[in-house]
């Protein structure tokens, strides 16, 4: 089944040496509902380096991030999931909105039952969120050299305080193990930042634990 992170297979397809981000915004709205925003995007500067080097020739954005072509977000139609494309002077890419309402029975059995990437679930007023592997996985030189090309890339969560109101720790778990890694306080929202290569390399789950 196609996940979301297609998108950065996709952009990863075209070069590895481009710095790739993920963005993520879970907010609540005044009924309760999470309102779920993704954006994955490679930088144009560095994406335009890498096809000139190559001995491409010009891009066309358009064309190359069309999202009949490349996108399939079946999985996060359930969740009133839209996508459109991020095609700016600096990045290109895509933005993905997701309204999910966990009072619905349906949509909270579909959360459940699976690990879909990107989707918050929340138990004892703590969060957790999977995330699956985006390249090869550990174990082989070719993903090593990738992870380390994609190391100035970083997924950025930003969680805020109707989610949980006060963080007292957060760990990542990988296959090699389970660490603690900071959550930035900044007032209404809180800021947590994992490298692009962990991500490459091995399915993580980001833990957010409640005080």
């Amino acid at each position: 089944m196609k996940k979301i992170y297609i998108v950065i297979t996709f952009l990863l397809s075209f070069t590895l040496s481009g710095c790739i981000d993920i963005f993520q915004h879970i907010t609540k709205d005044g009924n309760g509902i999470d309102r779920n925003t993704i954006k994955v995007t490679v930088s144009k500067v560095v994406f335009a380096m890498a096809n000139g080097m190559s001995g491409g020739g010009d891009i066309d954005y358009e064309k190359l991030f069309n999202e009949s072509n490349t996108v399939d977000v079946q999985e996060y139609t359930q969740f009133n999931g839209s996508v459109k494309a991020v095609n700016d002077s600096l990045d290109a890419g895509y933005l993905v909105n997701m309204n999910i309402d966990y009072q619905d029975k349906t949509m909270a059995d579909a959360i459940n039952r699976s690990n879909i990437s990107f989707i918050p679930k929340y138990k004892d007023k703590n969060i957790a969120i999977h995330i699956a592997c985006i390249g090869g996985g550990a174990g082989s030189e070719g993903d090593d050299m990738s992870a380390a090309f994609l190391a100035t890339g970083k997924y950025r969560l930003t969680v805020n305080k109707t989610c949980i109101a006060e963080i007292d720790r957060v760990t990542i778990k990988t296959r090699d193990g389970e660490k603690e890694i900071t959550a930035l306080d900044l007032y209404d929202n809180y800021l947590i930042e994992i490298p692009i290569p962990i991500i490459f390399m091995s399915d993580i789950d980001l833990l957010l634990y409640s005080k």
